[in-house]
């Protein structure tokens, strides 16, 4: 005997009913979401590989960008046309004027995830959000293999040239051709986290 199976539609959002959201209380201040393509999706946690990372990758892209471009932590990046407003890692953006953030006066140019968990996802869904949103460069710090996935070349919602660097390779960002990073400065080093104190 067959089954028919009903396709269930989805109820998808806006990013303007995610943020009404937000400002009703319906999402909470701590909760750790994302609106990904209409969808509201759950933040994997964080754990402190990936919590030192992120803060390597910042530290030294801030250091890096001064007076250059605008770097930011976990800021909302709204992807237009596509109902999705990622939180990436690292979002460096054009104007050093860090006041320009969301205005018409700065734009993304490179975005980054720090993955374990998600890595999967973020080498597959949100690659392709960030190519949709046009964002010139996306690094995704692949904490599994220790190494760094570069997409480039944004078209049609597709990056045309993604590339993998192992941990001893050097990397330069497509926007500042005179700069140049080794890949293990943005991973964690080989250790254990220091013990909590109890």
């Amino acid at each position: 005997m067959s089954r028919v199976l009903e396709s269930v539609a989805q109820r998808r959002f806006t990013v303007e009913e995610y943020h009404r959201m937000a400002e009703t209380g319906i999402l909470g201040p701590d909760e750790r979401v994302e609106l990904v393509r209409g969808v509201i999706r759950q933040m994997s946690p964080k754990n402190w590989a990936h919590v030192m990372a992120a803060k390597s990758v910042y530290d030294l892209l801030r250091d890096a960008l001064r007076g250059r471009a605008s770097v930011y932590h976990e800021a909302p990046l709204v992807a237009e046309g596509i109902d999705s407003e990622p939180e990436p890692d690292v979002l460096v953006c054009s104007n050093p004027d860090e006041w320009t953030y969301r205005s018409q006066r700065t734009n993304p140019l490179l975005v980054i995830e720090v993955a374990d968990s998600s890595l999967e996802y973020d080498l597959g869904e949100k690659a392709g959000l960030y190519a949709e949103a046009a964002v010139p460069e996306y690094w995704v710090v692949n904490l599994v293999e220790r190494a760094l996935v570069v997409f480039r070349e944004p078209d049609k919602g597709r990056y045309q040239v993604r590339s993998s660097l192992e941990e001893k390779s050097r990397l330069t960002p497509e926007a500042w051709p005179e700069l140049s990073f080794e890949v293990s400065a943005f991973l964690p080093k080989k250790t254990s986290p220091p013990d909590t104190a109890e």
